[in-house]
């Protein structure tokens, strides 16, 4: 499992470039963040449901570089393979601008973008695992999925 430091607009001018499934699902969580944990593992068991062409799931986490070993460990305890990202030390209010302009910067944050960056859906707070599927689901049925 790789875990890269990158700036929110470093990764989502990279994203298509690496991510190529028709909905690529971003959680912006941290280690600190009780309902970011309380999500975590339906967040993780979406790449198990969905095929990998379909829906690419990626972690990013907004711990500090102080908490980076934490974030790396709570991964591999839920066993999280693959490249994710952890957020620069920096603005904090440029890395939100990157993802969206009505994110209040709460936690977590999940935005859905189609294979070319667009951006497909996005909210804030925990929500529920039918949620998640309602949501990938109706996104999925439009590109003909």
């Amino acid at each position: 499992m790789d875990l890269e430091v990158v700036s929110g607009s470093e990764f989502l001018n990279n994203m298509s470039k690496i991510h190529t499934s028709k909905i690529i699902l971003v959680n912006i969580w941290s280690t600190w963040c009780e309902p970011c944990i309380e999500e975590f593992p339906y967040v993780v068991g979406l790449e198990k449901k969905y095929d990998a062409n379909d829906l690419d799931v990626i972690f990013f986490s907004v711990d500090w570089d102080e908490q980076s070993k934490e974030a790396r460990s709570f991964l591999k305890d839920q066993q999280v393979m693959g490249k994710h990202y952890r957020k620069r030390e920096g603005d904090d209010q440029l890395f939100i601008n990157a993802f969206s302009k009505e994110w209040t910067g709460a936690i977590p944050f999940t935005v859905l973008y189609d294979q070319n960056g667009e951006l497909l859906a996005q909210w804030e707070g925990k929500r529920s695992e039918s949620y998640f599927y309602a949501k990938i689901d109706s996104l999925l049925t439009l590109f003909g999925s």
